[in-house]
């Protein structure tokens, strides 16, 4: 997603639960976990114009941020700081 690729991905575990978004208002890419899903997704995404492409991947690409290692040491130790308190 970061690189710019339109992403199909299995319909489980991460990308399901908080990867990628598959509202029409907001998609950075296609969920499919049969095979005829993800010839759809993919035939969906070849037949595109070349702006939805770029919607997507700029939203995909924007989406990005909240795993990067800032975000992550900003949610460890706010998840950790009550544990740490000596109250």
């Amino acid at each position: 997603m970061a690189a710019g690729l339109i992403t199909v991905a299995h319909k489980s575990g991460g990308p399901l639960a908080d990867i990628v978004e598959t509202s029409q208002s907001s998609r950075t890419g296609f969920l499919a976990s049969e095979a005829d899903e993800y010839a759809r997704a993919i035939l969906e995404v070849i037949a595109m114009s070349s702006e939805e492409k770029k919607r997507i991947i700029e939203a995909a690409r924007a989406s990005v941020d909240r795993f990067s290692e800032k975000e992550f040491e900003k949610s460890f130790l706010r998840a950790v700081e009550p544990l740490m308190r000596l109250d």
